[in-house]
């Protein structure tokens, strides 16, 4: 069914109350990484809960060392994700959306991949493999 504005020009889709618009198929996942803000030096620890070859969904605690960071902190910053694979790391760097929801002292966020070549991608689906192949524990 298509849908015309009043100009009678085709509208744009948009995602209705409950749906999302995405480019990429995501798969929902429980897998242990790490990621590094830009400008900071320690890794911490999150889980992916979903994952597709554009980007991530991800859950932290924002207490590290000592102090709780704010939320202002991870809003579209750049940062370098590590992923576990094969008994060593892969790397990839993309940016935080914003975290939008904050539940028992954990944050969830969108994260956006910066152009992962196809090699990474590659990886991203190896990793998704190696999840399912061990029954959801990686």
């Amino acid at each position: 069914m298509q849908f015309f504005d009043a100009r009678g020009k085709q509208a744009r889709k948009t995602a209705t109350s409950g749906q999302e618009n995405r480019r990429f198929v995501r798969v929902e996942c429980v897998l242990r990484a790490e990621f590094r803000l830009h400008n900071h030096d320690a890794w911490l620890p999150t889980d992916v809960l979903d994952l597709s070859v554009a980007g991530m969904k991800v859950r932290f605690d924002p207490f590290q060392r000592g102090r709780t960071l704010r939320p202002e902190v991870f809003e579209w910053a750049d940062s370098r994700f590590r992923f576990p694979l094969k008994g060593d790391f892969f790397h990839l760097d993309g940016h935080f959306l914003k975290i939008y929801q904050r539940n028992a002292g954990l944050f969830t966020a969108g994260v956006e991949f910066e152009e992962p070549s196809p090699e990474d991608q590659f990886r991203l689906v190896e990793l998704y493999a190696e999840f399912r192949r061990r029954g959801g524990l990686l």
